[in-house]
């Protein structure tokens, strides 16, 4: 499940990952890794094919890149998942706010169906709306998209966090 928190009320016992690939990716030579489910992250988030460990096929172009080339959502997932393989996921809090809808969308429904994954966000766009899901927003889940989002507008908005913009 996904378990989104405000970023003031992070855990103390986790280990706060605030900018993925500086904190995570570099570090724990993610690359080293890869394997089918990262695969799958980069065809997902990238619309994008893995040629090696450090090469993938640019989005617009036939033309490699380096897997440095990728978004920051796709970096952030594949930290996330590392953390996953590597079953140390429980000690991390990820800042997944460099995920778009579609980043966050196969977190949700693809990433957290086994596992607990933490993390908090500075935006509220979780992508397409799904049903049968669990996402844990602070103490209370939501089994939509939907909800997830409007439960953590409302969880952000009484820390302040976020204004009412959108209501004006």
């Amino acid at each position: 499940m996904l378990c989104l928190y405000d970023e003031k009320d992070i855990p103390d016992a986790l280990l706060n990952i605030k900018i993925p690939w500086a904190d995570y990716f570099i570090k724990q030579k993610v690359t080293k890794y890869l394997d089918g489910t990262d695969i799958r992250i980069v065809n997902i988030v990238e619309e994008s094919s893995l040629l090696n460990a450090s090469t993938i096929y640019g989005k617009f172009s036939d033309m490699p890149i380096g897997i440095g080339d990728l978004s920051e959502g796709c970096k952030t997932l594949l930290c996330i998942n590392h953390a996953i393989k590597t079953h140390n996921i429980a000690n991390f809090i990820f800042n997944i706010t460099s995920c778009g809808g579609n980043a966050i969308n196969h977190l949700i429904t693809e990433m957290t169906k086994d596992v607990d994954v933490y993390a908090y966000c500075e935006h509220k766009d979780f992508g397409k709306d799904k049903k049968n899901i669990k996402i844990k927003v602070g103490n209370e889940i939501v089994t939509s998209i939907i909800d997830a989002e409007q439960a953590y507008l409302e969880m952000c908005r009484e820390d302040h966090l976020w204004g009412d913009e959108e209501d004006a």
